[in-house]
């Protein structure tokens, strides 16, 4: 039985669209390699950070740990972080070198014996391999100690790489880490022609996990109730979820942007609905409330959003997985910008004929156009429902590609041991 050591796991993460991507990726693993045995590592372990008293005693201690509130203030002013991870790639070699002598500290503690009892490692890279993440810098590290000191096959999947337009402090692990990995991939073309332009010529493009889950398989019973108490049964809606860019929200008696454009909205479609399960953005149940919307909020899950999407008019959104979900079911969509360039590649990725995002932290530039966009998809929705339904479709069928490009790798190894 291999045994396929997960790192990123994120099922738990209060945003949807990584609770259903995690979800999406085991599904095609356990379908595509038998008898596998996964092992995850959370990603709070990979951002895990440790600190080293400033006064006696001077022992570690994990400020990841439960610590008193009245406490914590004390002891990050009584202490400083301290790090076993390398910051840049020049610093590689050094660090394997004592991780692997056993001296680097609780990290190489925790990692060095999974990495050692696994026989294929996996990044989940979802959202990491860009701004100089902490959690996607460490992973690159683990990925090329494993592949060059252990021996072991190393993936990088299902992941945006948005590189070249920051601090090169990550391009610089990336270009000495792909080429020595079994196997990469990228969830959108934006990405692959990305790495392309640092040279990069081992990645291919696999569709984000997402597209392989089936959305008919959902009983949409609760999200049928929910609209029938909520008052959507009676006529058309739409719906709004936010970006992952800060949005203009209400504050001091002004209602903000959003609401402006959800009143807009509601001229085209009469009815709107909310969306919004992460606590950064829960001002979407203040804008539900001033604009006589519904909010559709954390008490649901992300298998919901498929019942829901699926009787919308149309959805206007900055995320990703939920633009991902809509064409699933065939629901048109506006698209809004995020933090990387995910939204413009999954938009070339479907064929949709919005490719550039509107700016989501200028909606008052931006409103007259994403009105009239929406107008039109109101006007020509089978039309255009239809095409998402088929690209989407295409999309989870090679969505599979993912677990049979790690099965591949695996049983290449195999076949090298035996000669």
């Amino acid at each position: 039985m291999p045994r396929l050591l997960f790192l990123s796991e994120n099922a738990a993460a209060e945003n949807w669209g990584e609770q259903a991507m995690t979800h999406g990726i085991k599904r095609i693993l356990r379908d595509t390699i038998p008898d596998l045995d996964i092992v995850t590592v959370a990603f709070s372990k990979l951002v895990r950070t440790f600190r080293r008293w400033s006064v006696w005693p001077h022992g570690l201690f994990d400020s990841a740990a439960a610590l008193p509130r009245f406490t914590y203030s004390l002891s990050r002013r009584l202490s400083r972080v301290v790090e076993f991870f390398p910051a840049i790639v020049d610093d590689f070699d050094a660090a394997a070198d004592q991780w692997c002598r056993g001296d680097g500290g609780p990290p190489a503690a925790d990692f060095v014996p999974v990495l050692r009892d696994a026989d294929v490692i996996v990044h989940n890279g979802e959202q990491q391999i860009y701004r100089n993440s902490t959690e996607g810098c460490r992973a690159l590290f683990l990925l090329w100690l494993a592949r060059t000191r252990l021996n072991k096959i190393s993936c990088e999947i299902n992941h945006t790489a948005h590189l070249t337009s920051m601090i090169p402090i990550m391009p610089g692990m990336v270009k000495r880490v792909y080429p020595q990995l079994d196997v990469v991939t990228v969830r959108e073309p934006s990405s692959l022609d990305n790495l392309r332009a640092l040279g990069i010529t081992n990645a291919t493009l696999v569709p984000d996990p997402v597209f392989y889950l089936n959305a008919d398989d959902v009983d949409d019973a609760s999200v049928a109730e929910w609209k029938r108490v909520v008052g959507l049964g009676r006529g058309p809606y739409f719906c709004l979820s936010p970006s992952a860019l800060p949005m203009s929200a209400p504050r001091n008696g002004w209602g903000g942007e959003i609401v402006r454009l959800v009143e807009r909205l509601k001229r085209v479609v009469p009815q709107a609905v909310l969306i919004a399960e992460d606590s950064r953005f829960q001002f979407f149940r203040e804008v539900a409330s001033a604009t006589r919307s519904a909010f559709f909020g954390p008490e649901h899950g992300f298998a919901d959003l498929w019942p829901l999407l699926r009787d919308a008019s149309f959805l206007v959104s900055g995320r990703y997985h939920h633009v991902i979900m809509a064409s699933m079911v065939g629901c048109p969509f506006v698209p809004l910008t995020t933090v990387t360039h995910k939204m413009q590649g999954v938009c070339r990725q479907l064929n949709w004929h919005l490719t550039e995002p509107h700016d989501a932290t200028a909606l008052s530039t931006e409103a007259d156009a994403i009105v009239a966009e929406a107008a039109d998809l109101m006007s020509n929705r089978e039309l255009h429902g239809g095409h998402l339904r088929h690209s989407a479709q295409q999309l989870g069928r090679d969505a599979v590609a993912n677990g049979f490009v790690i099965r591949d790798a695996l049983a290449n190894s195999a076949e090298r041991c035996r000669r």
